[in-house]
Protein backbone atom coordinates (compact mmCIF):
# COMPACT_ATOMS: atom_id res chain seq x y z
CA UNK A 1 0.00 0.00 0.00
CA UNK A 2 0.88 3.47 -0.91
CA UNK A 3 1.92 6.08 2.01
CA UNK A 4 0.18 9.14 1.96
CA UNK A 5 3.31 10.95 1.31
CA UNK A 6 3.95 8.69 -1.88
CA UNK A 7 0.39 9.02 -2.90
CA UNK A 8 0.91 12.94 -2.68
CA UNK A 9 3.76 12.58 -5.43
CA UNK A 10 1.96 10.53 -7.71
CA UNK A 11 -0.67 13.15 -7.70
CA UNK A 12 1.50 15.81 -8.32
CA UNK A 13 3.10 13.92 -10.97
CA UNK A 14 0.13 13.00 -12.97
CA UNK A 15 -1.19 16.79 -12.58
CA UNK A 16 1.91 17.89 -14.07
CA UNK A 17 2.06 15.46 -16.85
CA UNK A 18 -1.65 16.62 -17.26
CA UNK A 19 -0.56 20.39 -16.87
CA UNK A 20 2.32 19.71 -20.14
CA UNK A 21 -0.50 18.03 -22.25
CA UNK A 22 -2.79 21.20 -21.54
CA UNK A 23 0.25 23.39 -22.35
CA UNK A 24 1.27 21.40 -26.15
CA UNK A 25 -2.19 21.98 -26.90
CA UNK A 26 -3.13 25.40 -25.61
CA UNK A 27 -5.15 28.18 -27.66
CA UNK A 28 -3.62 28.94 -31.08
CA UNK A 29 -2.44 32.63 -31.50
CA UNK A 30 -4.82 35.05 -33.19
CA UNK A 31 -8.07 32.93 -32.40
CA UNK A 32 -10.97 35.01 -31.20
CA UNK A 33 -11.65 35.59 -27.07
CA UNK A 34 -13.66 32.91 -25.90
CA UNK A 35 -17.53 33.30 -25.48
CA UNK A 36 -19.52 34.78 -22.84
CA UNK A 37 -19.45 32.66 -19.23
CA UNK A 38 -23.38 32.63 -19.38
CA UNK A 39 -25.22 31.90 -16.08
CA UNK A 40 -29.09 32.05 -14.83
CA UNK A 41 -29.56 34.84 -13.33
CA UNK A 42 -26.75 37.02 -14.66
CA UNK A 43 -24.69 34.49 -11.87
CA UNK A 44 -26.49 35.41 -8.99
CA UNK A 45 -25.87 31.90 -7.33
CA UNK A 46 -22.50 31.65 -8.49
CA UNK A 47 -19.22 31.65 -6.01
CA UNK A 48 -16.03 32.19 -6.76
CA UNK A 49 -13.88 29.48 -4.99
CA UNK A 50 -12.51 31.67 -2.75
CA UNK A 51 -15.46 33.02 -1.09
CA UNK A 52 -17.18 29.41 -1.20
CA UNK A 53 -14.47 28.80 1.01
CA UNK A 54 -14.81 31.87 2.86
CA UNK A 55 -18.33 31.60 3.33
CA UNK A 56 -17.85 28.21 4.38
CA UNK A 57 -15.70 29.03 7.11
CA UNK A 58 -17.71 31.21 8.78
CA UNK A 59 -20.84 29.46 8.70
CA UNK A 60 -19.15 26.15 9.95
CA UNK A 61 -18.20 28.80 12.85
CA UNK A 62 -21.22 29.96 13.42
CA UNK A 63 -22.58 26.09 13.60
CA UNK A 64 -19.44 25.39 16.33
CA UNK A 65 -20.71 28.16 18.24
CA UNK A 66 -24.33 27.18 18.23
CA UNK A 67 -23.89 23.26 18.73
CA UNK A 68 -21.33 24.35 21.72
CA UNK A 69 -23.62 26.53 23.14
CA UNK A 70 -26.32 23.34 23.50
CA UNK A 71 -23.64 21.14 25.25
CA UNK A 72 -22.64 19.73 21.89
CA UNK A 73 -19.30 18.92 20.65
CA UNK A 74 -19.11 19.68 16.92
CA UNK A 75 -15.97 19.96 15.23
CA UNK A 76 -15.61 22.48 12.68
CA UNK A 77 -15.24 20.77 9.01
CA UNK A 78 -12.97 22.11 6.08
CA UNK A 79 -14.38 23.10 2.99
CA UNK A 80 -12.72 20.28 0.57
CA UNK A 81 -14.34 21.54 -2.95
CA UNK A 82 -12.41 22.54 -5.42
CA UNK A 83 -12.18 25.63 -7.48
CA UNK A 84 -13.87 23.67 -10.14
CA UNK A 85 -17.17 23.28 -8.24
CA UNK A 86 -17.59 26.59 -8.56
CA UNK A 87 -16.13 27.73 -12.25
CA UNK A 88 -17.62 24.58 -14.00
CA UNK A 89 -20.68 26.21 -16.02
CA UNK A 90 -24.05 25.04 -15.16
CA UNK A 91 -24.98 24.43 -19.16
CA UNK A 92 -21.52 23.02 -19.64
CA UNK A 93 -20.04 25.96 -21.47
CA UNK A 94 -16.10 25.76 -21.81
CA UNK A 95 -13.49 28.16 -22.89
CA UNK A 96 -10.22 26.97 -24.82
CA UNK A 97 -8.48 27.95 -21.73
CA UNK A 98 -9.94 25.91 -19.13
CA UNK A 99 -10.44 23.15 -21.80
CA UNK A 100 -6.57 23.32 -22.26
CA UNK A 101 -5.23 23.43 -18.68
CA UNK A 102 -7.97 21.01 -16.97
CA UNK A 103 -10.19 19.57 -19.63
CA UNK A 104 -13.27 18.87 -17.98
CA UNK A 105 -12.07 18.50 -14.48
CA UNK A 106 -12.52 14.65 -14.60
CA UNK A 107 -9.32 13.54 -13.64
CA UNK A 108 -8.47 16.82 -12.20
CA UNK A 109 -11.21 16.24 -9.57
CA UNK A 110 -10.59 12.79 -8.89
CA UNK A 111 -6.67 13.65 -8.03
CA UNK A 112 -8.09 16.29 -5.78
CA UNK A 113 -10.68 14.17 -4.18
CA UNK A 114 -7.87 11.53 -3.83
CA UNK A 115 -5.92 13.58 -1.97
CA UNK A 116 -8.19 15.44 0.42
CA UNK A 117 -8.88 13.61 3.54
CA UNK A 118 -12.73 12.79 4.48
CA UNK A 119 -14.66 14.39 6.49
CA UNK A 120 -14.96 13.58 10.14
CA UNK A 121 -18.16 10.94 10.52
CA UNK A 122 -18.87 9.30 13.43
CA UNK A 123 -21.66 8.17 15.47
CA UNK A 124 -23.92 10.30 16.15
CA UNK A 125 -27.03 10.37 19.29
CA UNK A 126 -30.51 11.83 18.52
CA UNK A 127 -29.88 14.67 20.65
CA UNK A 128 -26.99 15.79 18.66
CA UNK A 129 -28.92 15.36 15.15
CA UNK A 130 -31.47 17.67 16.60
CA UNK A 131 -28.91 20.01 18.07
CA UNK A 132 -27.46 19.85 14.57
CA UNK A 133 -30.70 20.34 11.91
CA UNK A 134 -33.62 20.86 14.58
CA UNK A 135 -36.79 19.35 15.56
CA UNK A 136 -39.96 18.47 14.23
CA UNK A 137 -41.73 20.80 16.26
CA UNK A 138 -40.22 23.51 14.35
CA UNK A 139 -40.50 22.30 11.08
CA UNK A 140 -41.41 24.25 8.21
CA UNK A 141 -42.19 24.02 4.57
CA UNK A 142 -41.35 26.00 2.01
CA UNK A 143 -43.34 25.70 -1.46
CA UNK A 144 -41.00 26.32 -4.36
CA UNK A 145 -41.91 27.36 -7.63
CA UNK A 146 -42.92 25.02 -9.96
CA UNK A 147 -44.83 22.62 -7.12
CA UNK A 148 -41.66 21.45 -5.56
CA UNK A 149 -41.34 22.09 -1.40
CA UNK A 150 -38.42 21.78 0.97
CA UNK A 151 -38.28 21.07 4.44
CA UNK A 152 -36.12 22.84 7.18
CA UNK A 153 -36.60 23.18 10.96
CA UNK A 154 -35.90 26.85 12.22
CA UNK A 155 -34.53 25.78 15.80
CA UNK A 156 -31.65 23.68 14.07
CA UNK A 157 -27.70 25.30 14.33
CA UNK A 158 -28.08 24.80 10.72
CA UNK A 159 -30.27 27.31 10.20
CA UNK A 160 -29.46 29.48 13.09
CA UNK A 161 -26.13 29.54 11.56
CA UNK A 162 -27.38 30.84 8.23
CA UNK A 163 -29.15 32.98 9.59
CA UNK A 164 -26.51 34.55 11.82
CA UNK A 165 -24.25 34.26 8.84
CA UNK A 166 -26.73 35.88 5.59
CA UNK A 167 -29.39 37.40 7.31
CA UNK A 168 -32.74 35.95 8.68
CA UNK A 169 -34.75 35.67 5.20
CA UNK A 170 -31.64 33.35 3.82
CA UNK A 171 -33.31 30.05 4.94
CA UNK A 172 -36.47 31.45 2.53
CA UNK A 173 -34.45 33.33 -0.63
CA UNK A 174 -31.45 30.43 -1.17
CA UNK A 175 -33.86 27.75 -1.80
CA UNK A 176 -36.35 30.13 -3.91
CA UNK A 177 -33.27 31.65 -5.79
CA UNK A 178 -31.67 28.34 -6.68
CA UNK A 179 -34.92 26.82 -8.07
CA UNK A 180 -35.48 29.94 -10.25
CA UNK A 181 -31.87 29.50 -11.90
CA UNK A 182 -32.62 25.55 -12.27
CA UNK A 183 -35.62 26.71 -14.00
CA UNK A 184 -34.00 29.07 -16.05
CA UNK A 185 -31.33 26.70 -17.23
CA UNK A 186 -33.94 24.04 -17.85
CA UNK A 187 -36.10 26.31 -19.97
CA UNK A 188 -33.62 27.93 -22.13
CA UNK A 189 -32.40 23.75 -22.79
CA UNK A 190 -35.82 23.16 -23.98
CA UNK A 191 -36.13 26.23 -26.61
CA UNK A 192 -35.52 25.07 -30.03
CA UNK A 193 -33.28 28.38 -30.79
CA UNK A 194 -30.82 26.33 -28.42
CA UNK A 195 -31.50 23.22 -29.91
CA UNK A 196 -30.17 24.56 -33.40
CA UNK A 197 -27.23 25.99 -31.76
CA UNK A 198 -26.53 22.58 -29.91
CA UNK A 199 -26.90 20.53 -33.32
CA UNK A 200 -24.30 22.91 -34.89
CA UNK A 201 -21.99 22.67 -31.92
CA UNK A 202 -22.84 18.57 -32.37
CA UNK A 203 -22.09 18.27 -36.02
CA UNK A 204 -18.82 20.17 -35.25
CA UNK A 205 -18.26 17.52 -32.39
CA UNK A 206 -18.66 14.97 -34.86
CA UNK A 207 -16.47 16.17 -37.90
CA UNK A 208 -13.82 16.36 -34.57
CA UNK A 209 -13.93 12.79 -34.08
CA UNK A 210 -15.72 13.19 -30.70
CA UNK A 211 -19.38 12.50 -31.55
CA UNK A 212 -21.75 13.79 -29.29
CA UNK A 213 -26.03 14.94 -29.26
CA UNK A 214 -25.40 17.59 -26.21
CA UNK A 215 -22.72 19.16 -23.83
CA UNK A 216 -23.21 16.23 -21.33
CA UNK A 217 -22.61 13.26 -23.94
CA UNK A 218 -19.50 14.67 -24.41
CA UNK A 219 -18.35 13.96 -21.24
CA UNK A 220 -20.23 11.02 -20.58
CA UNK A 221 -17.56 8.18 -22.09
CA UNK A 222 -14.38 9.89 -20.23
CA UNK A 223 -16.57 9.99 -16.87
CA UNK A 224 -17.59 6.32 -17.63
CA UNK A 225 -13.56 4.99 -17.79
CA UNK A 226 -12.75 6.65 -14.37
CA UNK A 227 -13.73 3.82 -12.37
CA UNK A 228 -11.12 1.15 -14.18
CA UNK A 229 -8.59 3.91 -14.61
CA UNK A 230 -8.59 4.90 -10.87
CA UNK A 231 -6.98 1.75 -10.70
CA UNK A 232 -3.90 2.26 -12.64
CA UNK A 233 -1.45 5.02 -12.91
CA UNK A 234 -1.02 4.34 -16.62
CA UNK A 235 -4.80 4.25 -17.47
CA UNK A 236 -5.45 7.30 -15.59
CA UNK A 237 -2.70 9.27 -17.77
CA UNK A 238 -4.35 8.17 -20.55
CA UNK A 239 -7.45 9.21 -19.51
CA UNK A 240 -6.45 12.37 -18.37
CA UNK A 241 -5.13 12.70 -22.08
CA UNK A 242 -8.00 12.00 -23.94
CA UNK A 243 -9.89 14.40 -21.73
CA UNK A 244 -7.86 17.13 -22.62
CA UNK A 245 -8.18 16.28 -26.40
CA UNK A 246 -12.07 15.84 -25.72
CA UNK A 247 -12.41 19.14 -24.37
CA UNK A 248 -10.00 20.80 -26.45
CA UNK A 249 -12.29 19.54 -29.73
CA UNK A 250 -15.40 20.73 -27.56
CA UNK A 251 -14.06 24.31 -26.76
CA UNK A 252 -13.12 24.89 -30.25
CA UNK A 253 -16.52 23.82 -31.63
CA UNK A 254 -18.38 26.18 -29.04
CA UNK A 255 -16.53 29.24 -30.08
CA UNK A 256 -16.59 28.28 -34.15
CA UNK A 257 -20.38 28.07 -33.97
CA UNK A 258 -20.84 30.92 -30.97
CA UNK A 259 -22.61 28.23 -29.04
CA UNK A 260 -22.02 30.62 -25.72
CA UNK A 261 -23.41 33.50 -27.41
CA UNK A 262 -26.54 31.41 -28.62
CA UNK A 263 -26.95 30.27 -25.04
CA UNK A 264 -26.78 33.81 -23.78
CA UNK A 265 -29.52 35.57 -26.18
CA UNK A 266 -31.93 32.67 -25.68
CA UNK A 267 -31.17 32.99 -21.92
CA UNK A 268 -31.92 36.66 -21.98
CA UNK A 269 -35.44 35.74 -23.71
CA UNK A 270 -36.46 32.95 -21.03
CA UNK A 271 -35.60 35.10 -18.19
CA UNK A 272 -37.56 37.92 -19.38
CA UNK A 273 -40.33 35.80 -20.12
CA UNK A 274 -40.19 33.48 -17.35
CA UNK A 275 -39.09 35.69 -13.90
CA UNK A 276 -42.33 37.75 -12.50
CA UNK A 277 -41.92 40.80 -10.61
CA UNK A 278 -41.65 38.76 -7.37
CA UNK A 279 -39.10 36.75 -8.73
CA UNK A 280 -36.79 39.56 -9.64
CA UNK A 281 -37.32 41.05 -5.94
CA UNK A 282 -36.27 37.51 -4.24
CA UNK A 283 -33.24 37.45 -6.50
CA UNK A 284 -32.51 41.10 -5.90
CA UNK A 285 -32.77 40.43 -2.26
CA UNK A 286 -30.81 37.00 -2.24
CA UNK A 287 -27.82 39.53 -3.94
CA UNK A 288 -27.53 42.17 -1.39
CA UNK A 289 -27.29 39.13 1.38
CA UNK A 290 -24.82 37.60 -0.40
CA UNK A 291 -23.16 40.39 -0.86
CA UNK A 292 -23.17 41.54 2.95
CA UNK A 293 -21.91 38.05 4.25
CA UNK A 294 -19.07 38.77 1.34
CA UNK A 295 -18.64 41.56 3.33
CA UNK A 296 -18.47 40.58 6.46
CA UNK A 297 -16.40 38.08 5.36
CA UNK A 298 -13.66 40.29 4.24
CA UNK A 299 -13.56 41.95 7.66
Amino acid sequence: MLSRYSGRLLDLALITALAAVGCSSSEEPGREPAGPDVRPLSGATAFSHVDSVRLHDREERAVAACMTARGQAYTVQPAIASARGAETNPYGLLTPQRAAADGYGIVGEYLHLRSTPPPTDKPRTKAWQQALTGTAEHRVTLQLPGGTDVEYSTDGCIARANAEVYGPKWNTLEPLTMKLASMVLATVEEQPTYRKALRRWSACMTKSGHPAADLQAARAPLNARLPAAAEDEEELRALGRDEIEAANADARCQMDTGLAEAVADVQRKVERKLLTAQNRETIARYRQAKERALNDAAE
